[in-house]
């Protein structure tokens, strides 16, 4: 029997098994993953997408444009915004699209894509946008290509305390199979929550190339319950910006809010990917920092038979904001210790702030050890080197001694 031969076009046609894409490559695959998923449930969406480029996203416009035969399969338009703010506002207005009377379309998906400055200029826009909110089968994702390396930005860059700040979920892949992944959650997230959710794209993910696997059965979304008011509450987007609709949409962002917890549990968005039985250490890593975890781990010559045997459990964190707290608390149950290895410290805090008041909460350093001095350097990417360097410092204060790392970067 002859096998298929594969063909360049696979990324973006084969319905299952595994592609080779790049990151950018698998944000734009899952426009189209998400309209099939779509058709399939019965319901007639379109895709919207506006930003403006600028690395790493650089090239996302560039592939869309590329592939624009496709563009009518997914009844998807593309329109780049003239700049980030007026992008953003186009994309607040297909959540609204479907209130038009005789609209022949049960939702739309919007998309906005640009840079961590880019996302600063738009944020008027994107927190006008997510307080209106978006109906149970629209839904908006904002991508926000972050640089915290400064590899092609005039500043490094990381987004996650602005993202909070405008009230949008965020959600951190780390490799490109988790952008296929995350991408689906993160538009049934935003239907079930109503709100706009983020997407942290680092250049290291958004440039990076490999095989992943792809079908539509590998996201199947549990939509959680939260009641208000007697009832489960679902969101309709209101596009009133004036008291007192303002007022009670901004009543209901508690309640979106805890939506959004309640999805990253149900679908396990933040999982232990390293168990011990009497673990002391917990670490738990975001995104790319993840991977870089896992090399240092390789480095340290620690293997998972080995992590179990010295106390290491690792908690995978793929929702960094609102960040869930039964998972996190129940991963640092009996815990002496816990290092966030991330490239910012909003992790770090809302780890310290969901474990405070526990019984006995563990010891939390991250960026800085217990005496203040530096552990995890807090600018640039947080890489395998410094990873390896911060486990070995922490093991070693417990009398474990593992393969230095040290003499190599020396």
């Amino acid at each position: 029997m002859v096998g298929r031969v594969a063909g360049l076009d696979d990324k973006y046609e084969l319905d299952a098994g595994r592609v080779y894409l790049s990151g950018v490559q698998a944000l734009v695959r899952v426009l189209f993953d998400q309209h099939r998923a779509d058709a399939e449930a019965g319901l007639r969406t379109g895709t919207f997408v506006s930003g403006y480029q600028g690395s790493p996203l650089g090239t996302l416009d560039k592939e869309l444009q590329r592939v624009e035969r496709r563009w009518a399969g997914a009844d998807l338009v593309f329109r780049p915004g003239v700049n980030e703010e007026l992008a953003a506002t186009a994309v607040w207005g297909s959540q609204v699209a479907t209130q038009v009377a005789g609209s022949p379309w049960d939702g739309v998906v919007g998309w906005w894509y640009g840079k961590s400055p880019g996302l600063d200029r738009a944020a008027d826009a994107i927190r006008h946008a997510n307080l209106c909110g978006v109906g149970p089968r629209g839904g908006a994702v904002a991508l926000v290509g972050d640089d915290p390396a400064c590899k092609s930005s005039t500043i490094p860059s990381a987004s996650e305390a602005t993202l909070a700040a405008l009230g949008l979920p965020t959600l951190w892949p780390g490799s490109v199979q988790e952008v296929l992944d995350l991408g689906r959650h993160a538009v049934a997230l935003s239907r079930a929550c109503g709100l706009w959710v983020g997407v942290k794209v680092v250049t290291s993910v958004a440039d990076a190339a490999g095989t992943a696997a792809v079908g539509l059965d590998r996201v199947t979304p549990v939509i959680p319950v939260v009641e208000r008011a007697g009832r489960p509450y679902v969101h309709r987007p209101n596009a009133v910006m004036m008291a007192p609709d303002a007022l009670e949409s901004e009543r209901t962002m508690a309640t979106r809010l805890e939506l959004a917890r309640a999805y990253s549990r149900a679908n396990t968005l933040n999982r232990v990917s390293s168990e011990a039985p009497s673990a002391w250490l917990g670490i738990a890593a975001a995104g790319r920092s993840h991977a870089e975890l896992g090399q240092a781990f390789a480095d340290l010559g620690l293997d998972a038979a080995q992590r179990r045997a010295v106390g290491i459990r690792v908690l995978q964190v793929g929702m960094v904001w609102p960040l869930e707290g039964d998972t996190v608390r129940e991963w640092a149950k009996d815990l002496d210790e816990v290092l966030v290895v991330a490239d910012e410290g909003r992790l770090e805090s809302a780890i310290k702030e969901t474990l405070y008041g526990v019984g006995r909460p563990p010891r939390v350093v991250g960026q800085r050890d217990e005496d203040g001095r530096a552990l995890l350097d807090a600018a640039g990417d947080v890489d395998a080197d410094a990873v390896a360097l911060a486990v070995a410092s922490r093991l070693r204060l417990r009398g474990v001694q593992v393969e230095s790392v040290g003499a190599r970067l020396a």
